[in-house]
């Protein structure tokens, strides 16, 4: 009876040290860096924050579409903080987009489209690093001018 016990005790020992040798991967994803935002302050011709300023350029009407392949996908991901990639952010008294840019890459670059209401869309182009398991924005451009920092002054 208790040598029973024994083997059966040693048998769980075994199948729970043989789990942790398979299961132990000691290639870690500990150190993965996504780090791809970028700003975009919008203003009118007076230098005025335009966002949230009147009806037509309301935040709720912002609308993002990614690239994928030869089409325009609507950028929506409910299990996000922000699922339409992007959120406003008030900096000294000025609303911001922060954009996150598509995820569908042609080679190192990817193409957003900001709708910022039906008349009015930017095309966004991102160049990015793709080294040591990290994925980092390293250009951009909106409507073929270069962002400087990830942060450029548009006037509407």
């Amino acid at each position: 009876m208790i040598r029973k016990i024994i083997d059966q005790l040693n048998l769980v020992g075994l199948i729970l040290l043989l789990l942790v040798i398979v299961c132990c991967n000691k290639k870690s994803d500990c150190c993965t860096l996504i780090d791809v935002d970028l700003r975009i302050f919008y203003q009118d011709s007076s230098g005025h924050s335009l966002i949230n300023s009147n009806p037509f350029f309301q935040a709720s009407n912002i609308q993002i579409y990614f690239k994928n392949g030869d089409q325009f996908e609507y950028a929506f991901d409910s299990n996000l903080d922000n699922p339409n990639h992007f959120y406003v952010e008030t900096i000294q008294s000025k609303e911001i987009l922060r954009l996150f840019p598509s995820n569908f890459y042609k080679e190192n670059r990817s193409t957003t489209l900001i709708a910022l209401n039906k008349a009015i869309v930017d095309t966004l182009v991102c160049e990015f690093d793709f080294n040591n398991n990290n994925t980092i924005l390293k250009q951009a451009w909106l409507n073929g001018v270069e962002i400087k920092n990830r942060y450029i002054e548009v006037k509407k």
